[in-house]
């Protein structure tokens, strides 16, 4: 299993084993280069430990566990966990500020645990019942302990078909489980007994006296911290750099931490609209900027690695350019810093607008009217807009990045529609409602999965400022009125960084690594559908219905271009995923 993993540590690998159990790690070496191999015993050998990812608080914990009597010989982070698994359990969690997937067997308590960080942003798969389970990183580490063609979970299939994901509970090969984000599984191995618990979550809590600018002062005052942290390393680091917000802080903020930054960014040929942002982000920052220039031909060449990379299917467009720009930037550094999570945690997509919008009192009976004279929004979102504010349906399942509805599914799985698998949020707030959302349904099931993957597969660590929990604990308390202002999204962002970030940024609307998708499509790309949707041995004929699949050959006269784009990829994708792995 360990073989299949090289790209997540090409620097060295290791297992350990005993009567019953094994564990084994690969090694991309960050922090403690000389004595941090893996996996980690204590001085008797009765714990042993293993760990994907970075405890960024670790110096602390250590000088913490050193004052208490521990005898640790390295001074990296994963020994760290083994001693706080003898003092504290499970509870050790509560001590962690980091991203990871662990595990810890403990031969004299007879425990195996594993364990993923709050949000999600380290992978773990697992499979087994009663008495026994395997685990992995990587659905294709873990393929070698299952059947040689293992069935697809047809509920999962619908998940992707609804959300271009296979969302947290489900997994796309029957039998697989995800460890879901925040939670810790243990198996007794004395009577076989398998425990899942949750360990930590999120309240969104507004606090109605926090003012603008004092929430201005500590969201800045946290995110300088959380950078800090996150600028730990003992190899070269950077930063993947967009022309927005939330990788423009970031970067700005490290530059005053380190003396030399190197930023990656991207562009797509004749939409470079957000390059010069990008640009004016990297000189503010004084940092040197690496541009790779994503074109359509490169990207329908990357399909089938697409596939391969995302062992589970993802359908989000931005997974090349995501790989592309690891790519260029594992050239240069090891580490890398970026701008995930910002718009989850500080509401920075137009759809909190929308969400907003459907929470006034009478929305659905002046609401359609008013979305009609919104300004800047492009036509197929402003009906979509008035659509749902009609409907009153669930504002995520209406604006969220849904690929098809329900009834579209239904035609592609032979009647069953898929399921509307996004957890049901608390409160009354709408715009809160859809932050508890977006942390716990797209983020861990798209974003965290695309950064992930895509670096790691260039051997690349990514690390995310703005998903410091102890930042987002607190950015939970922001009212929604101190998050939208007027039309402007993330608005106590953009004014906490007056000064540290170039206006013409601050003032611009979100973007991103967008890729131009439909004119890519309808483009370069044309053969690739047709031959995808039409051809009958396409391996996706198997999966899905004949029928249900021509109709998308029309997809350029979809009354929503954009969304008829996004499905198009989604079967596409679905498509090299299958001829891949299924």
């Amino acid at each position: 299993m360990l073989g299949k993993l090289v790209h997540r540590g090409p620097d060295a690998g290791a297992s350990r084993s005993g009567a019953g159990w094994a564990l084994g790690a690969r090694r991309l070496a960050i922090i403690d280069l000389a004595t941090g191999d893996q996996p980690v015993a204590d001085e008797s050998g009765a714990v042993v430990a293993v760990c994907n990812g970075e405890i960024y608080n670790y110096q602390k914990l250590r000088e913490d566990l050193l004052a208490r009597g521990h005898h640790l010989r390295s001074v990296g982070d994963t020994e760290v966990l083994v001693h706080l698994w003898e003092d504290y359990g499970p509870e050790m969690l509560q001590h962690l500020r980091g991203m990871f997937a662990l595990a810890v067997l403990d031969s004299g308590r007879q425990v195996f645990f594993l364990a993923r960080d709050r949000l999600g942003k380290k992978p773990l798969f697992w499979t087994g019942e009663a008495g026994g389970v395997t685990f992995a990183s990587e659905l294709k580490a873990l393929r070698l302990a299952l059947p040689p063609k293992p069935a697809l979970e047809p509920g999962a299939v619908g998940s992707f078909l609804r959300f271009g994901f296979v969302p947290e509970g489900q997994c796309i090969l029957a039998g697989v489980h995800k460890l879901p984000p925040a939670h810790w599984l243990s198996l007794n191995l004395r009577t076989g007994e398998i425990r899942e618990e949750r360990y930590w979550g999120l309240k969104l809590e507004p606090e109605p006296r926090v003012s603008f600018a004092q929430a201005q002062r500590e969201l800045v005052h946290l995110l300088r911290e959380s950078v800090r942290l996150r600028l730990r390393s003992d190899v070269p680091l950077g930063v993947l750099l967009s022309g927005g917000l939330d990788s423009g802080a970031v970067a700005c903020l490290a530059a005053r931490e380190s003396a030399s930054l190197q930023a990656i960014t991207v562009a797509f040929g004749g939409a470079e609209e957000e390059l010069p942002l990008a640009r004016a982000n990297a000189t503010r920052a004084g940092a040197g900027l690496s541009v790779v220039e994503v074109r359509p031909e490169e990207g329908l060449g990357l399909l089938p690695k697409m596939a391969e990379v995302f062992d589970e299917p993802l359908a989000d467009p931005s997974c090349i350019p995501t790989y592309l720009v690891a790519r260029e930037a594992r050239r240069l550094v090891k580490v890398v810093l970026n701008g995930d999570g910002g718009d989850e945690g500080l509401a920075g997509y137009r759809r909190f607008l929308a969400a907003r919008l459907s929470g006034l009192p009478g929305a659905r009976r002046w609401g359609p009217a008013a979305a009609r004279l919104l300004p800047g929004v492009p036509a197929a979102w402003r009906e979509r807009l008035v659509e749902g504010l009609r409907s009153g349906a669930d504002p995520y399942l209406t604006w969220g990045p849904v690929k098809l509805t329900r009834a579209e599914t239904a035609s592609l799985l032979g009647g069953e529609g898929g399921s509307d698998a996004v957890p049901r949020a608390e409160g009354s707030d709408p715009v809160n409602r859809m932050r508890a959302q977006e942390i716990e349904f797209f983020l861990p099931g798209d974003l965290l999965v695309k950064m992930d993957r895509a670096t790691m597969a260039n051997s690349l660590e990514a690390r995310s400022p703005f998903l410091d929990h102890e930042l987002l604990e607190r950015a939970a308390t922001f009212p929604p009125s101190l998050l939208l202002r007027g039309w402007k999204t993330k608005a106590v962002l953009r004014a906490a960084t007056a000064g540290l970030l170039p206006e013409e940024v601050r003032r611009a609307p979100k973007r991103g690594f967008e890729v131009p998708l439909a004119s890519w499509l309808a483009g370069p790309w044309a053969g690739e559908v047709e031959t995808v949707l039409a051809d009958p041995a396409a391996a996706i004929r198997g999966v899905l219905a004949g029928d249900g699949l021509v109709q998308w050959r029309s997809w350029a006269q979809h009354p929503d271009r954009e969304r008829g784009a996004r499905a198009v990829y989604a079967l596409l994708t679905l498509e090299h995923w299958l001829r891949r792995w299924g």
